[in-house]
């Protein structure tokens, strides 16, 4: 008898994740530290929320919409250095 293949992660639903998020009232954008707004603020503005895989554990971080625009204008090599200097 062989043991089970762990099933991959699964899809994150950015609505509930938000929900959950934003119902604690504490979240922070992890580039630039914003405050997440109120979770029909969020959801309109274009939060979102991201998997981090992790080696032992994954997480999940908050991404402000600010910071998506950069990331997608710069790509993801030149947007960290940025991010680091600007905050």
């Amino acid at each position: 008898m062989g043991l089970a293949k762990a099933p991959g992660p699964s899809p994150l639903d950015i609505k509930a994740a938000l929900h959950a998020i934003c119902s604690t009232g504490i979240g922070r954008c992890w580039y630039c530290d914003r405050k997440l707004p109120r979770e029909d603020k969020a959801v309109r503005g274009g939060w979102q929320v991201r998997r981090v895989e992790g080696d032992r554990v994954a997480s999940i971080i908050l991404v402000c919409p600010h910071c998506l625009r950069e990331q997608a204008k710069l790509g993801e090599q030149e947007f960290l250095p940025f991010c680091n200097a600007a905050y």
